[in-house]
């Protein structure tokens, strides 16, 4: 019998859904001060892609309010936020998730995801690889209005996702 073959090319979607669950994950495993500011910067920058993607492919989820709070809440690197608003933090990113997945099993997403990172030679790592993905698949050039608020994020969301971008493009150890 012959393996089923796995699409090694997950969508915008999955990648989105992917990220997510990797950073709750990150920030979950946190076990010291540098980790969780890490796992907060790195929940950051997929948040300012995920929101981007959702706005300018017509997604229902993440909602705005999902969006903005987890925005906020880890942006600052922990400073201001407090255990309850980290506590509601993973449960979005997980929600939002399995809101994108709609069904879909996040298991073999998440598998096809690190296979495609692999074949890409892998490197500078899985999160930073994630990112640029997901700014390269979703044209992420203006989901926005220059002149709205978040047009303002533009420029924070292109150097978050170029500084990823960079960061995976570094030979592993």
């Amino acid at each position: 019998m012959t393996p089923a073959l796995v699409h090694l090319h997950p969508t915008l979607a999955e990648l989105c859904i992917a990220a997510l669950m990797e950073a709750a994950d990150g920030i979950e495993a946190a076990n010291d001060t540098a980790a969780f500011k890490d796992a907060l910067n790195a929940n950051f920058r997929v948040w300012l892609v995920v929101r981007e993607c959702g706005v300018g492919n017509g997604w229902a989820v993440p909602t705005s309010r999902d969006a903005e709070f987890v925005i906020h809440g880890s942006s600052g690197q922990g400073r201001g936020v407090n255990d309850d608003d980290i506590g509601a933090i993973i449960p979005i990113n997980r929600r939002v998730a399995h809101g994108l997945a709609a069904g879909g099993d996040i298991a073999r997403i998440r598998t096809r995801a690190v296979l495609a990172y692999r074949e890409g030679g892998g490197g500078g790592g899985f999160a930073p690889w994630m990112v640029g993905q997901i700014y390269k698949k979703g044209r992420l050039r203006s989901a926005f209005d220059p002149t709205s608020e978040h047009g303002r994020l533009r420029p924070i969301i292109r150097a978050a996702a170029v500084s990823f971008i960079c960061e995976a493009e570094q030979p592993g150890p």
